[in-house]
Protein backbone atom coordinates (compact mmCIF):
# COMPACT_ATOMS: atom_id res chain seq x y z
CA UNK A 1 0.00 0.00 0.00
CA UNK A 2 0.97 3.49 -0.83
CA UNK A 3 1.65 6.17 1.00
CA UNK A 4 -1.00 8.21 -0.85
CA UNK A 5 -3.40 5.30 -0.18
CA UNK A 6 -2.84 5.20 3.59
CA UNK A 7 -3.31 8.87 3.80
CA UNK A 8 -6.58 8.71 2.04
CA UNK A 9 -7.67 6.08 4.64
CA UNK A 10 -6.37 7.76 7.23
CA UNK A 11 -7.59 11.63 7.58
CA UNK A 12 -9.15 14.17 4.74
CA UNK A 13 -6.32 16.26 2.26
CA UNK A 14 -6.80 19.53 3.89
CA UNK A 15 -6.40 17.68 7.82
CA UNK A 16 -3.35 16.03 6.44
CA UNK A 17 -2.17 19.56 5.03
CA UNK A 18 -2.63 21.34 8.34
CA UNK A 19 -1.59 18.62 10.28
CA UNK A 20 1.93 19.02 8.04
CA UNK A 21 2.59 22.42 8.59
CA UNK A 22 1.70 22.24 12.23
CA UNK A 23 4.67 19.84 12.08
CA UNK A 24 7.44 22.17 9.88
CA UNK A 25 6.29 25.03 12.45
CA UNK A 26 6.84 22.70 15.73
CA UNK A 27 9.90 21.53 14.59
CA UNK A 28 11.26 24.30 12.89
CA UNK A 29 10.90 26.02 16.27
CA UNK A 30 13.65 23.76 17.58
CA UNK A 31 15.98 23.88 14.63
CA UNK A 32 17.96 27.39 15.23
CA UNK A 33 19.20 25.31 18.52
CA UNK A 34 19.62 21.66 17.78
CA UNK A 35 20.06 21.83 13.78
CA UNK A 36 17.59 20.47 10.81
CA UNK A 37 18.20 16.56 12.14
CA UNK A 38 16.22 13.71 13.49
CA UNK A 39 16.49 14.85 17.04
CA UNK A 40 14.73 18.14 16.35
CA UNK A 41 12.50 16.37 14.15
CA UNK A 42 11.46 13.96 16.82
CA UNK A 43 10.91 16.68 19.56
CA UNK A 44 8.84 18.77 16.82
CA UNK A 45 6.41 16.57 16.35
CA UNK A 46 6.48 15.28 20.62
CA UNK A 47 5.40 19.19 20.50
CA UNK A 48 2.76 19.22 17.74
CA UNK A 49 0.95 16.62 19.96
CA UNK A 50 1.31 13.61 17.18
CA UNK A 51 1.92 10.14 17.50
CA UNK A 52 4.99 8.41 16.09
CA UNK A 53 2.54 7.00 13.64
CA UNK A 54 0.65 10.74 12.41
CA UNK A 55 4.55 11.78 12.35
CA UNK A 56 6.06 9.36 10.00
CA UNK A 57 2.84 9.30 7.48
CA UNK A 58 3.53 12.85 7.31
CA UNK A 59 7.02 13.35 6.45
CA UNK A 60 8.46 9.61 6.19
CA UNK A 61 11.52 10.96 4.98
CA UNK A 62 12.21 12.60 8.45
CA UNK A 63 13.60 16.43 8.32
CA UNK A 64 14.16 16.06 4.87
CA UNK A 65 10.86 16.55 4.08
CA UNK A 66 10.49 19.02 6.72
CA UNK A 67 12.72 21.39 5.10
CA UNK A 68 10.77 20.49 2.15
CA UNK A 69 7.59 21.23 3.54
CA UNK A 70 9.14 24.58 5.01
CA UNK A 71 10.63 25.53 1.23
CA UNK A 72 7.15 25.35 -0.48
CA UNK A 73 5.57 27.22 2.53
CA UNK A 74 8.09 30.26 1.30
CA UNK A 75 7.15 29.47 -2.02
CA UNK A 76 3.64 30.29 -0.95
CA UNK A 77 4.54 33.71 0.10
CA UNK A 78 4.64 34.55 -3.50
CA UNK A 79 1.05 33.49 -4.44
CA UNK A 80 -0.56 36.50 -2.17
CA UNK A 81 -2.95 37.35 -3.89
CA UNK A 82 -1.49 40.75 -2.93
CA UNK A 83 1.49 39.89 -4.80
CA UNK A 84 0.35 38.68 -8.10
CA UNK A 85 -2.40 41.90 -8.21
CA UNK A 86 0.85 44.14 -8.27
CA UNK A 87 2.75 42.25 -11.14
CA UNK A 88 0.79 43.23 -14.07
CA UNK A 89 2.14 47.13 -13.96
CA UNK A 90 5.73 46.01 -13.93
CA UNK A 91 8.12 45.18 -16.60
CA UNK A 92 9.40 41.66 -16.95
CA UNK A 93 12.37 42.13 -15.66
CA UNK A 94 11.28 43.83 -12.86
CA UNK A 95 8.76 41.26 -12.08
CA UNK A 96 11.47 38.73 -12.02
CA UNK A 97 13.45 40.65 -9.86
CA UNK A 98 10.62 41.74 -7.29
CA UNK A 99 9.76 38.07 -6.84
CA UNK A 100 13.14 36.99 -6.10
CA UNK A 101 14.07 39.47 -3.56
CA UNK A 102 10.34 38.62 -2.00
CA UNK A 103 10.97 34.90 -1.61
CA UNK A 104 14.63 35.25 -0.35
CA UNK A 105 12.81 37.90 2.56
CA UNK A 106 10.52 35.11 2.92
CA UNK A 107 13.27 32.29 3.34
CA UNK A 108 15.36 34.88 5.21
CA UNK A 109 12.80 35.79 7.85
CA UNK A 110 13.99 33.68 10.61
CA UNK A 111 17.85 33.68 10.36
CA UNK A 112 18.77 31.08 12.06
CA UNK A 113 16.54 28.94 11.39
CA UNK A 114 17.65 29.65 7.12
CA UNK A 115 21.43 29.49 7.91
CA UNK A 116 19.88 25.80 9.54
CA UNK A 117 17.92 24.59 7.03
CA UNK A 118 20.49 26.11 4.15
CA UNK A 119 23.49 23.95 6.03
CA UNK A 120 21.08 20.77 5.72
CA UNK A 121 20.06 21.17 2.05
CA UNK A 122 23.72 21.58 1.19
CA UNK A 123 24.69 18.12 2.99
CA UNK A 124 25.37 16.01 0.00
CA UNK A 125 22.82 13.74 0.56
CA UNK A 126 20.42 16.48 -0.24
CA UNK A 127 21.83 18.17 -2.50
CA UNK A 128 19.07 16.51 -5.13
CA UNK A 129 16.09 17.75 -3.61
CA UNK A 130 17.91 21.32 -3.00
CA UNK A 131 18.57 21.30 -6.63
CA UNK A 132 14.47 20.18 -7.20
CA UNK A 133 12.95 22.83 -5.13
CA UNK A 134 15.41 25.38 -6.09
CA UNK A 135 13.67 24.20 -9.44
CA UNK A 136 10.26 24.67 -8.31
CA UNK A 137 10.85 27.81 -7.02
CA UNK A 138 12.15 29.45 -10.43
CA UNK A 139 9.21 27.66 -12.57
CA UNK A 140 7.22 29.36 -9.93
CA UNK A 141 8.56 32.91 -10.50
CA UNK A 142 8.44 32.13 -14.31
CA UNK A 143 5.07 31.12 -14.34
CA UNK A 144 4.02 33.97 -12.22
CA UNK A 145 5.70 36.41 -14.99
CA UNK A 146 3.38 35.04 -17.03
CA UNK A 147 6.12 33.02 -19.20
CA UNK A 148 4.79 30.22 -21.29
CA UNK A 149 7.47 29.16 -23.25
CA UNK A 150 7.46 25.29 -24.60
CA UNK A 151 10.48 25.29 -25.79
CA UNK A 152 14.63 25.29 -24.65
CA UNK A 153 14.04 28.50 -23.31
CA UNK A 154 11.72 27.02 -20.66
CA UNK A 155 14.53 24.71 -19.06
CA UNK A 156 17.21 27.44 -19.96
CA UNK A 157 15.39 29.97 -18.01
CA UNK A 158 14.57 28.13 -15.07
CA UNK A 159 18.11 27.19 -14.90
CA UNK A 160 19.30 30.82 -14.56
CA UNK A 161 16.79 31.51 -12.08
CA UNK A 162 17.51 29.11 -10.16
CA UNK A 163 21.34 30.20 -10.26
CA UNK A 164 20.90 33.67 -9.25
CA UNK A 165 18.32 32.31 -6.44
CA UNK A 166 20.54 30.68 -5.15
CA UNK A 167 23.69 32.44 -5.12
CA UNK A 168 21.24 35.67 -3.56
CA UNK A 169 20.34 33.21 -1.07
CA UNK A 170 24.01 32.71 0.40
CA UNK A 171 24.73 36.62 -0.58
CA UNK A 172 21.56 37.46 1.91
CA UNK A 173 22.80 34.90 4.68
CA UNK A 174 26.51 36.11 4.51
CA UNK A 175 26.19 40.06 4.22
CA UNK A 176 22.20 41.42 4.15
CA UNK A 177 19.32 42.22 2.43
CA UNK A 178 20.86 45.26 0.73
CA UNK A 179 23.71 42.95 -0.76
CA UNK A 180 21.16 40.74 -1.92
CA UNK A 181 19.17 42.99 -3.36
CA UNK A 182 22.65 44.61 -5.53
CA UNK A 183 23.41 41.08 -6.57
CA UNK A 184 19.94 39.76 -7.93
CA UNK A 185 19.59 43.50 -9.22
CA UNK A 186 23.26 43.01 -11.28
CA UNK A 187 22.81 39.71 -12.26
CA UNK A 188 19.22 39.87 -14.23
CA UNK A 189 21.14 42.96 -15.80
CA UNK A 190 24.20 40.48 -17.11
CA UNK A 191 21.50 37.86 -18.14
CA UNK A 192 19.52 40.73 -20.22
CA UNK A 193 23.12 42.16 -21.69
CA UNK A 194 23.71 38.85 -22.75
CA UNK A 195 19.96 38.57 -24.55
CA UNK A 196 20.67 41.34 -26.23
CA UNK A 197 24.01 40.25 -27.85
CA UNK A 198 22.75 36.89 -29.09
CA UNK A 199 19.99 38.76 -30.93
CA UNK A 200 22.45 40.54 -32.83
CA UNK A 201 24.82 38.01 -33.29
CA UNK A 202 23.97 35.79 -36.26
CA UNK A 203 24.02 32.36 -34.51
CA UNK A 204 23.30 31.27 -31.37
CA UNK A 205 26.12 30.04 -28.87
CA UNK A 206 23.67 26.89 -28.03
CA UNK A 207 23.15 25.95 -31.42
CA UNK A 208 26.97 26.23 -31.71
CA UNK A 209 27.92 23.92 -28.62
CA UNK A 210 24.94 21.52 -30.10
CA UNK A 211 26.43 20.86 -33.20
CA UNK A 212 29.65 20.23 -31.19
CA UNK A 213 28.35 18.22 -29.22
CA UNK A 214 26.75 16.08 -32.05
CA UNK A 215 30.19 16.28 -34.21
CA UNK A 216 31.80 15.01 -30.68
CA UNK A 217 28.96 11.72 -30.01
CA UNK A 218 29.42 10.59 -33.81
CA UNK A 219 33.84 10.91 -33.49
CA UNK A 220 32.93 8.88 -29.44
CA UNK A 221 30.22 6.46 -30.55
CA UNK A 222 29.97 5.99 -34.18
CA UNK A 223 31.62 7.16 -37.48
CA UNK A 224 31.71 10.73 -39.20
CA UNK A 225 29.66 10.52 -42.47
CA UNK A 226 30.98 8.56 -45.12
CA UNK A 227 31.41 11.88 -48.02
CA UNK A 228 33.53 13.57 -45.65
CA UNK A 229 35.77 10.92 -45.21
CA UNK A 230 36.15 9.78 -48.70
Amino acid sequence: MTRLDLMSQSAPMSDLKAAEARLAKAVAGFVPELGLNRMSFQAGAKAAGLSDGERDLIAPNGAADIAAILWRGHDAELQRSDVVASLPGMKIRERIGYLLNLRIDAFARDEKLAHRVEGFLMLPPNLDLHRRLMWDSADLIWRLTGDKALDENHYSKRTIVSAILAAAMLTRLARGPEAQAEQVRRNIDGVMEYEKFKAKIPFRPESALESLAASLGKLRFGRMDTDQAS
